[in-house]
C-alpha cells in the first residue's frame, strides 16, 4: 500500500525524536565514564578525611599517660596543633612554653601532684639534683616512648571505629585504620627528626611565671651533650620543686564557699609590669578580691592618674583602694571611675562577705623635698586613724582595716583584728597588740624607678591572704615574692595560722592579752622609701 503524503512528516519527526535520544544517551553515557574515572580519587580523598579525623579526635581522647619526673606525678598528652612545641602546665604558677619540636603535634605535660619529700631534698642537697638529673631524664625519655605508643593505638582504634561507621566495608575500615597509624606515626616521627634539646634553656612564660623569666635558669648552648642536657633538666625541676610543694599543699584553702581569698598589694608606683603581676596573681589564685594600700603613681598628674589606672581594667574582681601619699586627688579620680573600683575614705563597706573599713592618706608628698613636719605629718596620720576608727565603731566593727601607713593603724589598734597596710616597701607581719595582727605589705611594683637608684634592688611582693566566710577571721596567708631586677627567683611562703591563734571581729569583744605574741608573726623591721 503506498504511503500517503500525511505519513511523511510523521516519519521525519519519529527519526528526530530518536537522533535526540542517541545523543542524550551517548552524553549519559560519556559522563558516566568520566564519573568512574574520578570516583577512586574522590574515595582517596573520603578515605584520608576520615583518616584525619579519626587521628584528631584519637589523639585529643586518648593519647595520654601518668609519668613520674623526679618528684613529680604528669599527666602527659599528645595534642594536634598547627606547629609543634612542649606546653608544661604548672597550676597555680602559669605554664611554660618549649619550642622543642617541628610538626603537628603539641606535647602536654600538667603537673598533678608533687612528692613534697624528693622535692626538698632536691632544693637542699646539690648533690642529689645532680644524681637525680640522669634520672629525671630518662623519666622522661619512658614517658614519650608510653605517650606515643598511646597515641598510635588511639588514633589506630579511633579509625577503624570511624571507618567501620562511614564505609560499612571490612576493606576500608582496614584502610582507615592503617592510614591513621602511618599518619600518626610521620606526625611523631617528624617530631623526633625535630627534636631542639637547647629548647630547654630558651622557654616562653604564661601567668605568674611570665614574672619570673629565668626561672629554669640562665640560656646556655646544650649542643647533643646528653649529660649536659639532663642536668639542666634536673636543674628546671628543681627549681620549681620548692614553689609547687608549697602551692600544692593540702592545707591550702580552696576557692569554695568556706573561704574568701583576698590579695593584698600596695606601692605599685607607676611600674608597668605591675598591672599583669595582680592580673596573674588574682587569676591563679583565684581571688575574691584585691586590697590595694595605695601609692600607684608617684607624681600624682592628671596625665600619670588616668593613663597608669587604665590597667586596673584587666582586673575581674572588686578591687578595694585607698590612696596612699603618692597618689593625688586626680589619682583617686582616675581609680573612682571604674565601676569595680571601691575607694575608700573612712568608710566601711561588705565586699564578697568580708567587711573592710578603709581611710585615705592625707597627705600628698611625692617629693622629699616638699616634706611637712613630722609631728605635724604625724598629727594628720592619727587624725586619719581616729576617723577611721570612729568609722568601725558606727559600723559595729570590721573584719580588715586599710591604710596606706602603718603609723595610721595605731588608733584601731583593738578595734579590728587585721590591718593591711603599705608604704615601707618592705613586707613586715606584726603583732600590735590587743588582738589586732599589721600585715605591711612589701612594693608590689619594686617601687617603680626608685628600684634602678638602690642599691639593692626589691622584689615584686604581694600576699594572697584566707579568711573564714563564717568568722571573717584570717586563716592563712601566702607571701609571694618575685626576682628583683638582676635577679631570677620567685618564691611563694605559707603561714597557716592554727585555729587557737585565729582571731575574728568578735573575739576583740572580751579580748585577753596572751602572754606571747601568734608565732605567725615577727618584730617589724624598719626602711622608708
Amino acid at each position: 500500500m503506498a504511503t500517503s503524503f500525511e505519513d511523511k512528516p510523521q516519519r521525519s519527526l519519529r527519526s528526530s525524536r530518536l537522533r535526540g535520544f542517541r545523543r542524550k544517551s551517548y552524553r549519559r553515557l560519556l559522563a558516566t565514564r568520566r564519573w568512574r574515572g574520578w570516583r577512586p580519587v574522590g574515595l582517596a580523598v573520603a578515605l584520608v578525611t576520615v583518616s584525619l579525623v579519626a587521628v584528631v579526635l584519637g589523639l585529643v581522647l586518648g593519647a595520654q599517660t601518668k609519668a613520674e619526673v623526679g618528684p613529680f606525678e604528669t599527666a602527659m598528652s599528645v595534642q594536634p596543633t598547627n606547629s609543634g612545641h612542649t606546653l608544661i602546665e604548672l597550676p597555680p604558677l602559669g605554664n611554660v612554653i618549649l619550642d622543642s619540636h617541628d610538626g603537628p603535634l603539641q606535647l602536654q605535660l600538667r603537673l598533678e601532684s608533687v612528692h613534697a619529700d624528693t622535692a626538698q631534698h632536691m632544693v637542699d642537697d646539690p648533690n642529689y639534683l645532680v644524681l637525680m638529673s640522669n634520672s629525671i631524664a630518662d623519666d622522661v625519655a619512658a614517658s614519650l616512648v608510653r605517650v606515643a605508643v598511646s597515641a598510635l593505638a588511639s588514633t589506630t582504634l579511633a579509625g577503624l571505629i570511624i571507618g567501620s561507621l562511614v564505609f560499612r566495608t571490612m576493606r576500608r575500615t582496614a584502610i582507615c585504620g592503617g592510614m591513621s597509624f602511618v599518619l600518626t606515626l610521620a606526625a611523631i616521627g617528624a617530631a623526633g627528626l625535630t627534636v631542639r634539646t637547647e629548647s630547654i634553656s630558651e622557654p616562653r612564660y604564661e601567668g605568674l611565671l611570665t614574672h619570673a623569666p629565668t626561672v629554669i635558669g640562665s640560656a646556655q648552648t646544650i649542643a647533643d651533650d646528653y649529660e649536659q642536657y639532663a642536668l639542666q633538666l634536673g636543674q628546671f625541676v628543681g627549681n620549681i620543686s620548692e614553689f609547687y610543694a608549697i602551692a600544692t599543699d593540702p592545707q591550702v584553702f580552696p576557692a569554695d564557699e568556706d573561704t574568701i581569698r583576698v590579695l593584698h598589694v600596695s606601692d605599685l608606683h607607676l611600674n608597668p609590669a605591675a598591672w599583669d603581676f595582680v592580673e596573674s596573681l588574682s587569676n591563679q589564685f583565684s581571688v575574691d578580691l584585691v586590697a590595694d594600700t595605695g601609692d600607684t603613681t608617684d607624681w600624682g598628674s592628671p596625665r600619670e592618674a588616668s593613663l597608669y589606672a587604665e590597667g586596673v581594667d584587666q582586673i575581674d574582681v572588686p578591687y578595694v583602694w585607698v590612696k596612699g601619699n603618692h597618689d593625688s586627688a586626680h589619682t583617686v579620680s582616675a581609680m573612682s571611675s571604674y565601676d569595680h573600683v571601691i575607694v575608700l575614705d573612712g568608710d566601711v563597706v561588705e565586699v564578697e562577705g568580708l567587711t573592710i573599713a578603709g581611710v585615705a592618706d592625707p597627705r600628698f608628698t611625692p617629693d622629699k623635698t616638699d616634706q611637712p613636719s613630722s609631728e605635724y605629718a604625724e598629727r594628720m596620720l592619727l587624725d586619719s586613724g581616729e576617723r577611721l576608727k570612729q568609722a568601725i565603731q558606727n559600723h559595729g566593727g570590721a573584719d580588715v582595716a586599710m591604710v596606706h601607713d602603718p603609723f595610721m593603724a595605731q588608733p584601731v589598734v583593738g578595734e579590728v583584728p587585721i590591718v593591711l597596710s603599705g608604704h615601707k616597701h618592705r613586707r613586715v607581719i606584726e603583732y600590735m597588740g590587743m588582738g589586732t595582727i599589721g600585715m605591711t605589705e612589701g612594693s608590689t611594683g619594686a617601687a617603680g624607678l626608685r628600684a634602678l637608684d638602690l642599691s639593692s634592688p626589691m622584689k615584686m611582693q604581694a600576699s594572697v591572704l584566707y579568711f573564714d566566710v563564717e568568722t571573717g577571721a584570717l586563716k592563712a596567708y601566702d607571701n609571694i615574692s618575685v626576682g628583683a631586677i638582676g635577679e631570677s627567683d620567685i618564691s611563694l611562703q605559707r603561714n597557716v595560722i592554727p585555729e587557737g591563734d585565729r582571731i575574728s571581729k568578735d573575739d576583740l569583744d572580751d579580748w585577753s592579752e596572751p602572754d606571747v605574741a601568734p608565732e605567725h608573726v615577727r618584730e617589724p623591721e624598719e626602711e622608708d622609701y
